[in-house]
């Protein structure tokens, strides 16, 4: 199977094509030990919901607009994980110093160069958990309007696309190919357990390993599961989660934090899905007492404006207090000093928190699953604007 084979039979359909188990040599790609995924009665996706992998790699490929593209990693099954670059990095040499150092050290622009660059640097980050597909659907979208004017549904977002030549701006539309390879198109529709299933997966026995369940691992034992979900990638680790500094295991992970590293990211969108209303999640009380209280404010921006747009029912999500986990978000902000938030689009329902077993109290549509990134990425752009994310720091000598 040649590489333009590969590429047709991936975009044709969610399932692996069969490949030798060292891969293909054009391809490098190696087949999944479990099988797809498939949801009995599930509803055609529509044609603008491009998440597969195949898809995602084609749109990375054929990009021109970018004024640079990376490949961060290689996922455990061999997919490339892209970064595309937008706005001006040309000229920027890498940091003297890593950014504990630098921010440590008798001027900022050790780290951050002199001149450092003349703009913020935004990374948007989706697809962790290869289960969630409406961020990196929305990503998706959002590579194809920047590099066509249009998005695949034929929109525009003025607005945004105008915040976004403000910046300089990365986009990793699918950070674990891996488990998207295995998942769904799309969970709309989709009972809660089939919801479980699909995300963190099932045991032998057929019992849910559950959302909680699954970080009681890792990596997940895949000779005790039937199926693992697409939360893990293929080795079993849960990449939003590979944040333990000193011990990071996966390649995801690695490329992503030496990319926030590299390029001096400000900020970080960390696009994910679950089974309620859509909102961003209150930020990690594990990080700088300011940035943290940045953080929530722009959380609150986020959650007041996805609400005025009629996509969350009763109050929004805001005055929270900071959460104590830790996850990747918090080494991002270790590597580059990076502000970090989640965002949380629905993949259906909108359904009670409380009882999410419930009868849902509405369904989204599939451009009403997306929007959130819209709306969340014109939020933390604007924020960004109206003050800088960071203060980098100030010239000063302490003495030796």
């Amino acid at each position: 199977m040649n590489r333009r084979e590969f590429m047709a039979s991936m975009v044709a359909g969610a399932a692996m094509p069969v490949l030798a188990e060292s891969g293909s040599a054009d391809t490098g790609v190696k087949p999944p030990r479990f099988k797809p995924m498939e949801i009995s009665g599930q509803e055609p996706r529509p044609d603008f919901w491009k998440v597969r992998p195949g898809e995602i790699l084609e749109l990375c490929e054929r990009a021109k607009k970018c004024s640079r593209k990376e490949i961060i990693a290689h996922t455990p099954l061999g997919y490339p994980v892209y970064a595309l670059f937008y706005g001006d990095f040309a000229g920027d040499k890498p940091p003297q110093t890593n950014w504990s150092a630098g921010a440590s050290s008798t001027t900022w622009k050790n780290y951050m160069g002199n001149p450092p660059p003349a703009k913020q640097t935004f990374l948007l980050l989706t697809g962790i958990h290869g289960a969630e597909p409406e961020c990196v659907a929305g990503a998706v979208n959002l590579i194809q309007e920047l590099e066509t004017g249009r998005d695949f549904r034929g929109k525009t977002h003025p607005e945004l696309v105008d915040l976004i030549a403000k910046y300089r701006f990365i986009i990793v539309p699918c950070a674990n190919m891996d488990g998207r390879a295995i998942s769904p198109d799309h969970l709309r529709g989709a009972v809660w357990r089939d919801f479980r299933a699909a995300s963190q997966g099932t045991w032998k026995d057929g019992s849910l390993v559950g959302w909680r369940g699954s970080k009681s691992w890792f990596p997940l034992p895949l000779d005790k599961v039937s199926y693992p979900g697409g939360y893990p990638n293929s080795e079993g680790y849960n990449i939003m989660h590979d944040a333990t500094p000193g011990d990071i295991r996966t390649a995801e992970a690695r490329g992503i934090l030496k990319l926030a590293a590299r390029w001096r990211v400000d900020a970080v969108l960390n696009g994910h899905s679950y089974e309620f209303a859509p909102s961003a999640i209150v930020p990690s009380a594990v990080d700088v007492p300011a940035k943290v209280e940045r953080l929530n404010a722009i959380s609150d921006r986020i959650n007041v404006a996805i609400h005025a747009a009629g996509l969350m029912d009763g109050k929004p999500q805001v005055n929270r207090t900071p959460s104590g986990l830790m996850n990747l978000n918090n080494v991002l902000a270790l590597a580059s000093g990076a502000l970090a938030l989640t965002l949380e689009c629905s993949v259906s329902f909108d359904r009670s928190i409380k009882s999410p077993g419930t009868i849902p109290t509405r369904t989204y549509t599939f451009d009403e699953l997306m929007e959130p990134l819209f709306i969340s990425l014109r939020e933390y752009l604007a924020d960004g604007l109206e003050r800088p994310f960071l203060v980098r720091g100030t010239d000063h000598v302490y003495g030796d």
